[in-house]
């Protein structure tokens, strides 16, 4: 696809904005927060998104059927500010930084979008509000705004931990085809199928767009103070998703209904309910009422959670000795 750009655009294209990163990262954003306000206020509104009735903010840029998916909103318990620290191209807290999180779940996906947006990339970018708090955001725009992805063939979120995935399943259900995942392979360097996705907005859109994914961005240990994230992989990305060609990869999954469990679908399976951190959290049609019975139930879902958590095989061998 060729593109006429501008000066602007050609230079933005040429050089990644780390700078912005950085402040990015500092950023805690719990959702609703003034903080993720000021966030959307300095960072993505600037790039002349439109805001829908729910809080996402929208842009479209040429015609290619293709959705962009990050999420503003992360799982800090407080808002405000926190320090972080770089050595060797790797980002974390600072020494002694009380923050629960890191929070580059999603600021990496905000980041990378940005950056498309910025060198006028062709796709329709969506900046989801409530993903940490059940896929509000997307819920929102598939009951109400299902018009918005109408032609669109593939929904790519920016918010998968590591440095490999094209996700084909969430929540244990199909998001994506094979041929799909092996066909972004070939343009993106390093990248492969992973059926062990757990939930991001993308999975929302199950029903409406034919291939929904979630890629790797480069950060690990999501949801702790142990958070970090591969800048030098992100900058990788940045490059990969700037030469990436939607009519270079397979559609093949057909869209169906959403994916139940019980008698709730992905986004309606969360209610809210508030602790005392004022942090708001997933609870309501639960099937599982213990550990046990969740492992049982998700168990693709809880090995996400233990690789989330940095638990290896090695790790669970030697908890329980018994098992080798």
């Amino acid at each position: 696809m060729t593109r006429n750009l501008t000066k602007q655009t050609q230079r933005n294209a040429e050089t990644p904005d780390t700078e912005s990163l950085f402040y990015m990262l500092q950023t805690k954003r719990p959702a609703g927060s003034k903080t993720e306000d000021d966030f959307i206020r300095r960072w993505i509104a600037p790039l002349g998104t439109t805001e829908d009735g729910y809080g996402n903010h929208i842009i479209r840029i040429g015609s290619a059927p293709v959705m962009y998916s990050s999420h503003t909103d992360s799982v800090h318990r407080t808002e405000g500010k926190q320090r972080i620290k770089t050595k060797g191209g790797l980002i974390t807290l600072a020494n002694g930084e009380t923050s629960n999180c890191l929070g580059a779940d999603c600021v990496a996906g905000v980041w990378a979008m940005r950056e498309m947006v910025r060198a006028n990339i062709s796709g329709l970018y969506v900046f989801h509000r409530e993903e940490e708090i059940g896929g509000h955001g997307s819920q929102w725009i598939a009951d109400n705004t299902p018009e918005l992805v109408a032609g669109i063939q593939a929904c790519i979120a920016l918010d998968r931990y590591g440095t490999t995935s094209v996700i084909t399943h969430q929540w244990g259900g199909r998001c994506a085809s094979d041929a799909f995942a092996k066909s972004m392979g070939k343009q993106l360097r390093g990248y492969k199928a992973d059926d062990g996705g757990s939930f991001t907005d993308s999975a929302n859109y199950t029903h409406l767009v034919p291939e929904c994914t979630n890629l790797s961005v480069g950060y690990y240990s999501q949801h702790t103070d142990k958070e970090s994230l591969d800048m030098f992989h992100l900058l990788d990305l940045r490059e990969m998703l700037f030469r990436f060609e939607i009519a270079g990869v397979n559609i093949r999954r057909t869209p169906e209904a959403r994916a139940t469990h019980g008698k709730a679908s992905i986004g309606r399976a969360w209610d809210r309910w508030e602790d005392d951190s004022g942090y708001w959290r997933a609870s309501s049609n639960r099937i599982a009422r213990n550990v046990l019975e969740f492992v049982r139930q998700y168990p693709e879902e809880t090995a996400d959670i233990f690789e989330q958590y940095g638990i290896t095989i090695d790790d669970l061998y030697e908890s329980a000795p018994w098992a080798s």
